[in-house]
């Protein structure tokens, strides 16, 4: 499975560049955490987008390609996540600033 979370927005509207995982390059325990968090934030019975707020909010783009090429993109601000998709985020930014 591969992840991207491109975060971008704010005042200055900036963008940063994307965090990659692939979780084929992680360790068992991370790889079954990302893959649980994947899970219970249901990206495939999510919109497109959720409300990606107002001019200045931060927004991001979250992508998930499973290993079947069957990939799901969802757009947002942090105001519009579930606790699943927080959860989701805060993970992949965790993995990616270990790498």
């Amino acid at each position: 499975m591969k992840l991207v979370l491109a975060r971008g927005g704010g005042v200055a509207g900036l963008r940063k560049a994307p965090l990659e995982i692939d979780t084929a390059d992680l360790p068992a325990a991370a790889r079954d955490r990302l893959r649980a968090l994947v899970d219970a934030a249901q990206l495939a019975t999510l919109p497109p987008e959720l409300d990606a707020g107002g001019p200045d909010q931060v927004g991001y783009t979250l992508s998930v390609v499973e290993d079947d090429g069957t990939a799901h993109t969802v757009e947002l601000s942090l105001s519009a996540a579930t606790p699943e998709l927080r959860a989701l985020i805060a993970e992949i930014r965790v993995v990616a600033a270990a790498k």
